[in-house]
């Protein structure tokens, strides 16, 4: 039951993280747009790295989340038993 405890931690700290990153993606995009009226060339870049880091920081911990769920699933699991049974 520790496992599990600390896994299903894991996940919601991730969840926050997300939360987080969501608002400063929206905060760069909103800051990378402004800057595009004024600059364009400028803003076009900061538009670019906000989308990257954007999809990279989302793919990275949506597949942290997976992976832990698919570790929750095997903590319910019995052990399998391996050999011939009589």
């Amino acid at each position: 039951m520790d496992r599990r405890r600390e896994l299903e931690g894991w996940i919601a700290q991730t969840q926050r993280t997300q939360r987080k990153l969501a608002i400063g993606t929206a905060a760069g995009a909103v800051l990378a747009l402004v800057l595009a009226v004024w600059r364009p060339p400028i803003g076009g870049i900061g538009l670019a790295v906000v989308a990257i880091v954007g999809l990279c920081g989302f793919w990275v911990t949506s597949s942290h989340i997976a992976d832990w769920r698919g570790k929750l699933d095997t903590v319910d699991r019995p052990p399998r038993t391996v050999g011939r049974r009589s």
